[in-house]
């Protein structure tokens, strides 16, 4: 059973010429496997194709890097907007979970309540909104301050390329986080 294990990993790993450990505790020698051995694992690899596959299209394609739910992570950012899950979107973006909007909002001092009521009502609440300012971090404004100090979503007030960072990490570890990003400038 080990070696049928061990090549069945080397025939998905698609080796076109596997050799085998003839193996002793303190030294290693390597052979070719034989015909018959090759044929096996062929044998043992479609078998294993034929069961029931319990993901969406391909192992690689199913694992969620970015968390619990969809959550989408940031890949970067170009001169014209954000590029989220492999699609940009030109302009400022607001993203939470599977929601990717572009954000109306062009400077810092348009950052009002009013222009975050996607953080109110989406359902369940950020535990955490992350505000990317641009370039550099700059003050909100402080009707914006002190609406979120009586909620329950934490406000973060970080520059662009930190906030995409820290959106990325916390939302790899599960967390309920959001992210309103303004571009930075060239």
């Amino acid at each position: 059973r080990a070696r049928a294990m061990s090549l069945r990993r080397v025939a998905a790993r698609g080796a076109h010429i596997a050799c085998k450990c003839a193996a002793t505790p303190s030294v290693r020698t390597w052979r070719p496997l034989e015909t018959a051995e090759l044929a096996c694992a062929s044998r043992e690899l479609a078998r294993c194709r034929r069961g029931p596959r319990n993901f969406a299209s391909s192992p690689i394609e199913d694992s969620d890097i970015f968390g619990v739910g969809g959550s989408q992570g940031i890949d970067t950012y170009t001169s014209k907007g954000f590029v989220i899950g492999g699609v940009e979107y030109q302009g400022n973006v607001f993203l939470y979970q599977e929601l990717s909007l572009l954000w109306g909002v062009k400077t810092v001092e348009e950052i009002t309540p009013d222009a975050l009521v996607a953080a109110h009502i989406v359902d369940p609440a950020p535990d955490i909104l992350i505000v990317g300012c641009g370039n550099k971090i700059e003050a909100l404004p402080a009707e914006t301050l002190e609406f979120f100090r009586n909620t329950e979503t934490m406000l973060e007030v970080l520059d662009t390329p930190n906030a995409i960072a820290t959106y990325n990490i916390l939302v790899q570890e599960g967390r309920q986080v959001a992210a309103a990003l303004l571009l930075p400038s060239a």
